[in-house]
């Protein structure tokens, strides 16, 4: 699929009207919330059908780690603090899944995938990965670091709104 949206809150403003109602919804539960208070887990923005995983993490180098899609939600990746490299695959059907948890995780893990293309988050910058986008976040810029994020679930039904 690859619609990726990569972009920051400072551009947000501008560029929103192209967005659906639920990345809005996502981007301003971002916007409005103070995270520095809050500690790592879930949190409910819509019941399970957005929520909020606030995670603090330490970036691994993209070799030793494996990409990942989604068949049910979207996914927001902000960046809190830190920086991170987010790989991203477009879907060619050469793809090998390696690990398939769609029906209890929707996560599917992959061993192969296409040509990637690199994003680099710094504090404030955001990623949209929609289902069925190919992604590899947490990756490292230049060596590993521990970094703080907030990753927002958007189920797909909310995208048709």
């Amino acid at each position: 699929m690859a619609c990726v949206i990569f972009s920051d809150l400072k551009n947000w403003q501008r560029e929103k009207q192209v967005y659906p109602k639920a990345v809005n919804r996502g981007l301003e539960y971002i916007q409005n919330t103070d995270f520095s208070t809050m500690k790592p887990g879930n949190y409910e923005i819509e019941g399970q059908l957005m929520f909020a995983m606030l995670q603090e993490r330490i970036t691994t180098a993209s070799h030793t780690r494996q990409p990942e899609s989604h068949l049910t939600y979207t996914d927001i990746q902000y960046l809190i603090e830190g920086e991170e490299i987010i790989r991203v695959a477009h879907l060619t059907g050469e793809e090998l899944i390696s690990e398939d948890t769609f029906e209890e995780k929707d996560l599917a893990f992959y061993s192969k995938v296409g040509p990637e293309t690199s994003l680099l988050l710094q504090p404030g910058s955001f990623a949209v990965f929609y289902p069925g986008d190919v992604h590899l976040p947490v990756c490292s810029v230049t060596e590993d670091k521990p970094l703080r994020k907030v990753v927002i679930k958007i189920h797909k039904s909310l995208l048709f709104e």
